[in-house]
């Protein structure tokens, strides 16, 4: 069974990270899924051959499945939108009936669920933030936990950095797995860090090459920065933050997030978060990451175009699980079911 191609079907796919990944590991991708305007045309830009619907989750019923998917599902892939659960940025009402009314986004893992068990796959993998397990005091995680298990999966969870796997940036996500052909799935073992691994890839290693580069490479296009920025940002040490105490008053304003902290060359990058239209600050350029770069350090490949205002793509790239992360996941589960096949 070496050289079969399991089949996945992607959900809430976004601009497709996560499948990327598992197509570079061997798997076919059958079907692929997301709201949004701009993912549909990086989706058809970039990946023509994959049979794209763009369409509200909800909206999806059994019989639009069978149109577009004819044969087994060997994995459900997806990552439910993820900002009702950040621990970043302002979190909706703690009252669930006016959580669910001003922030649908906290019931979509229902959606999953839904469709996981009308398509019954061999394995499941759902990727979200951490902040899932502890929102409204564990009780949205006990629901996906109890609703899971009443599919008749196996289920489990673990949380992934990015960096333990060859991804040049600190990004913790929590992965939900199972399965129901009875494999006992493991987290693929981290091959970066201390201890003897392999040292972390660093902001060095994925964007050095392309400084100097602006405008010449596909999304490789630097903000216009004000004055005062351009001010801030020089006095931001590499691998700081911006020392809000010795700004001068024309500098000051009430809040600073993450777009004024400085990237370290020879460390993994900060958590690669869709801002309004920036990024953290380049390690040695008094400017913000471009898309390109916040892409290389999500390991996208450079050919792979990202559409839109640049809003949109930053967060087309800052949603994305990285695709190396992905194919790792993918490799894993690929061997896991060659070998399954192979004992029976």
């Amino acid at each position: 069974m070496s050289n079969t191609h399991y089949t996945v079907v992607d959900l809430f796919s976004g601009v497709g990270g996560f499948q990327i990944g598992f197509e570079k590991a061997g798997f076919d991708i059958i079907f692929s899924t997301d709201i949004d305007d701009y993912c549909e045309k990086v989706h058809k830009l970039n990946r023509p051959n994959v049979p794209f619907l763009k369409a509200d989750i909800r909206d999806i019923d059994n019989l639009t499945l069978d149109n577009f998917i004819n044969k087994d599902v060997d994995i459900l892939i997806g990552g439910p939108p993820c900002q009702g659960f950040s621990t970043i940025g302002k979190r909706v009402s703690s009252d669930p009936k006016k959580r669910s009314e001003k922030d649908p986004r906290n019931t979509l893992f229902r959606e999953y669920i839904r469709i996981l068990k009308y398509l019954q796959p061999k394995i499941f993998l759902m990727e979200n933030v951490q902040g899932i397990l502890t929102r409204e005091k564990g009780k949205i995680f006990s629901e996906i936990q109890k609703t899971f298990k009443e599919t008749g999966y196996e289920f489990n969870f673990t949380i992934l950095n990015a960096a333990d796997y060859g991804v040049p940036q600190i990004r913790n996500r929590v992965f939900f797995y199972g399965n129901k052909i009875g494999i006992k799935l493991n987290p693929p073992a981290p091959k970066y860090g201390s201890n003897g691994l392999k040292p972390y890839k660093t902001v060095n290693d994925a964007i050095s090459d392309i400084a100097g580069l602006e405008n010449m490479i596909n999304n490789h296009v630097p903000l216009k920065h004000g004055t005062k920025n351009l001010k801030r940002y020089s006095m931001i040490p590499e691998g700081g933050r911006l020392p809000e105490n010795e700004l001068p008053p024309e500098l000051y304003r009430k809040n600073f997030g993450n777009t004024f902290k400085r990237l370290h060359r020879d460390k993994p990058s900060l958590t690669m978060v869709p801002g309004h239209n920036a990024f953290p600050i380049h390690p040695w350029l008094d400017r913000s990451l471009t898309v390109r770069e916040a892409a290389r350090i999500q390991t996208f490949d450079d050919d792979y175009v990202f559409v839109g205002p640049r809003d949109k793509q930053c967060m087309q790239v800052g949603n994305a699980v990285p695709p190396l992360l992905a194919q790792i996941w993918a490799e894993y589960i690929k061997e896991e079911l060659n070998k399954f096949y192979e004992e029976k």
